[in-house]
């Protein structure tokens, strides 16, 4: 959860007064910028239950208000995903740009490496590579590689057929570039030996937050757990591990 996010008064005079009226969008607009789910950079997993949930708007509202401010050119929405980008959000919660020694490059590194790749957190790299220095951070060289791929020679069918045999065996054994970061690991060293089937999603949130709370979750993590758990991305262990980190720091 961030502790601090800034909102100019001047945002009812550009943003907010493209959604004029819609009372609906300008509830998803704040909720986009301030929620606890958001980070400086404007870049999160956001499923549309939970952000139905808390402007306290049944689905469809909520679908709609955010249909409304990504049609005003606010934010960019990747169902399949469920990330949502925020453009400005990085522009006025970190800098228009960063110098290279500047301590919030790895800042904003660390918070990009942390989402899988695909075409909503390509395209932020994309936008931020050059203003933010990001693309001599080690820690996104996926996402370098991922940037540099259109402009590579096309393979040969015999190159691309060995690839898609390698890229199946990885998802198969969890391991690869893409293997883990698919399933979002937490903690990959304890399920490693571990073979197991993650929860079933509830059916609402509510409903999700029981369930944590009588596997004894504890409270500072039910955030990151819910959201998973909505997504059918939170495993047993997951919660076994976060247990474990709160009485190792007992």
């Amino acid at each position: 959860m961030r502790g601090y996010a800034a909102i100019p008064p001047s945002i009812w005079q550009t943003e907010i007064k493209k959604l004029r009226g819609d009372i609906e969008a300008i509830a998803v607009h704040y909720h986009l910028t301030t929620s606890t789910h958001s980070n400086m950079i404007g870049l999160y997993p956001l499923p549309l239950m939970f952000l139905a949930y808390e402007i306290g708007s049944p689905l469809e509202g909520a679908s709609k208000g955010l249909r409304r401010v990504i049609e005003a050119g606010i934010c960019t929405y990747d169902e399949a995903s469920e990330i949502v980008w925020v453009h400005d959000m990085a522009k006025s919660q970190v800098a228009p740009r960063l110098s290279p020694k500047d301590n919030k490059v790895v800042a904003v590194a660390k918070q990009l490496a942390m989402l899988p790749i695909c075409s909503i957190t390509l395209d932020f790299y994309t936008h931020y590579r050059d203003l933010f220095h990001l693309g001599g951070q080690p820690i996104l060289d996926e996402f370098e590689r991922a940037f540099q791929a259109p402009s590579k020679p096309l393979r040969s069918k015999e190159q691309e057929q060995e690839k898609d045999q390698d890229q199946k065996k990885d998802l198969d054994t969890g391991t690869g570039p893409f293997g883990s970061e698919a399933k979002m690991d937490t903690y990959p060293h304890v399920r490693k030996n571990e073979p197991e089937d993650p929860f079933d999603p509830p059916r609402s949130v509510e409903e999700g937050k029981s369930f944590l709370l009588s596997k004894g979750l504890p409270p500072r993590y039910m955030d990151q757990a819910l959201q998973r758990l909505m997504r059918g991305a939170l495993f047993p262990c997951d919660i076994e591990a976060w247990i474990e980190e709160v009485r190792g720091a007992a």
